[in-house]
């Protein structure tokens, strides 16, 4: 077991176990946001997981790759130098305090509430915004999402660390309802042993560009490395193959 626990460290950094990148060299951290990123088993797995360890192989490197909260992983790189993150929304306030080097996707924002309801709530299904807005919503801690639901005059926002937090607290009625990306939330629901069946979902009220995104201090070589290789995936089928397979209920 041991054994087998000093391997996986080898190619990968575990939770709380980051360690410092070559000069310049990009050090991904991200947090459980499936389909991008999730761990099982303490071992990560996942869309940009995937492509961050076919990426490294391009480029004649073992995968660097962190777990941590989102809030902190959004922090470390933008105040750090050589740090990447995803899948980071690329919105007007954070424009300038990073690099935007590869666009993962566009998504869909959404409400989700339990299917079944208690007496004198809202079905989140037909819920109007202005129904929504009296709710307790529960977003991730650190989420761009947080202005969007601001400029709705959303002022009952609840925060948490990671997407099993919130689900957690929905089922157990502290949250009405979550506001997320669409496919983090149903991929999220899946992954952490709950069922489809059981939520509705609601109104959008916008929508996200997802990156992969980098500290300002990264080099234009160290840019240009990881675009080449994304590139050459998207050449040889490699990207494709993986949006069908973390992205195939769309």
């Amino acid at each position: 077991m041991r054994k087998f626990i000093f391997l996986l460290a080898l190619l990968f950094n575990l939770p709380g176990q980051a360690q410092p990148a070559a000069d310049g060299q990009i050090k991904w951290v991200s947090a459980e946001l499936p389909p991008y990123l999730w761990l099982q088993k303490n071992a990560p797995q996942g869309y940009v997981h995937e492509l961050i360890t076919a990426m490294s192989a391009q480029l004649g490197r073992k995968p660097d790759l962190s777990v941590y909260p989102w809030a902190r992983a959004v922090k470390m790189t933008k105040d750090g130098q050589t740090y990447g993150v995803f899948p980071l929304d690329r919105t007007a306030e954070r424009e300038t305090s990073f690099k935007w080097l590869i666009h993962l996707t566009s998504t869909p924002n959404r409400f989700f509430g339990k299917r079944t309801m208690t007496a004198g709530s809202i079905n989140i299904e037909i819920a109007s915004l202005e129904q929504l807005r009296g709710l307790r919503v529960g977003i991730i801690r650190g989420s761009s999402l947080e202005q969007e639901l601001h400029a709705q005059n959303f002022r009952n926002i609840r925060f948490e660390k990671d997407y099993q937090s919130l689900l957690k607290l929905l089922q157990l009625g502290g949250l009405d309802a979550i506001y997320s990306g669409y496919p983090v939330m149903v991929s999220a629901i899946e992954e952490f042993g709950y069922r489809l069946e059981d939520f509705n979902t609601g109104l959008t009220m916008g929508g996200a560009e997802l990156y992969m995104a980098s500290s300002l201090g990264v080099s234009e070589e160290e840019e240009r490395a990881w675009r080449r290789a994304y590139e050459n995936l998207q050449k040889d089928g490699t990207v494709q193959k993986l949006q069908k397979k973390y992205f195939s209920w769309e």
